[in-house]
């Protein structure tokens, strides 16, 4: 679809990490902007057209609104819609061990798929244009992105309940590397062709208090085997950092960092 904005008031970057705002046009050929200003200096862009010319499919007056890039959710659980409002005002390790656990185990991977539609029709309507989403399912996750347009960073949920360390690793390479084998990936980390441009996939587990340490020690040394970053839920509630000081003589993070699970970045959840 090829889209036209005009008397729009339009957020740019400027030098030093700043943003401006210019009063002019936006201008959207297909999936790709190929025109911002104030509408006159477009000679350059017809250019570039095989017939000198663009045929819109919608010209939108902005009516001197703000337009800017979409904005980005750095740690969703899309498909978990089912369960707004089902247990509010609990403390953290009631609501999730008495009420979301046990309507989670019955979910199906079709569940999930319409779910995550669900949310990701949300997100569009409040200008969210990506996500970063640890939930089940992630194929499935990842088809209802890609089925709605929507791009998303996937993080695995991986726990002593669900999943495993091989399955994570071969969610991995399936999403991450879709056309080579896994030694290829190995040898050569940085060059792959990817699952789908909307879609990406990192290394993560739940929680500390939802993973045994020898768990966590594997995920830390899956990280340096991929050199991958890893991302989880970390020190969320005092409960939650009292009880992992009472395990390990530290603190969620203190723990993490000796287990070696930041050498390749990542970042906890709330924290």
């Amino acid at each position: 679809m090829n889209i036209r904005f005009y008397n729009a008031r339009i957020l740019v970057p400027s030098e030093g990490h700043s943003f401006q705002v210019i009063t002019g046009e936006l201008w959207v050929k297909k999936n790709e902007i190929i025109y911002i200003g104030d509408g006159l200096d477009t000679e350059r862009v017809f250019e570039k057209e095989p017939a000198g010319m663009i045929l819109w499919d919608r010209e939108i007056d902005a009516e001197k609104n703000l337009l800017l890039p979409g904005f980005k959710n750095a740690h969703t659980h899309t498909a978990m819609t089912f369960l707004r409002s089902y247990a509010d005002d609990l403390p953290l390790q009631d609501w999730l061990t008495k009420q979301v656990f046990p309507k989670e185990a019955l979910l199906t991977a079709d569940d999930i798929y319409w779910l995550s539609i669900l949310g990701i029709m949300e997100y569009l309507t409040s200008g969210i244009t990506s996500n970063f989403d640890m939930y089940f399912f992630p194929e499935t996750i990842a088809k209802a992105s890609i089925d709605c347009g929507f791009r998303t960073m996937q993080v695995s949920s991986f726990n002593d309940f669900t999943s495993s360390i091989e399955e994570m690793e071969e969610i991995y390479h399936k999403v991450n590397d879709f056309s080579s084998s896994v030694e290829e990936v190995e040898a050569d980390f940085n060059t792959y062709n990817h699952y789908h441009e909307l879609i990406r996939y990192c290394l993560g587990f739940h929680a500390e208090y939802t993973t045994s340490k020898e768990h966590l020690k594997q995920v830390a040394a899956l990280s340096e085997k991929l050199h991958a970053p890893v991302y989880f839920h970390n020190s969320e509630t005092a409960l939650e950092v009292e009880q992992c000081k009472e395990r390990y003589g530290m603190t969620p993070t203190r723990l993490m960092e000796e287990l070696g699970m930041f050498q390749y970045g990542g970042g906890g959840y709330h924290c």
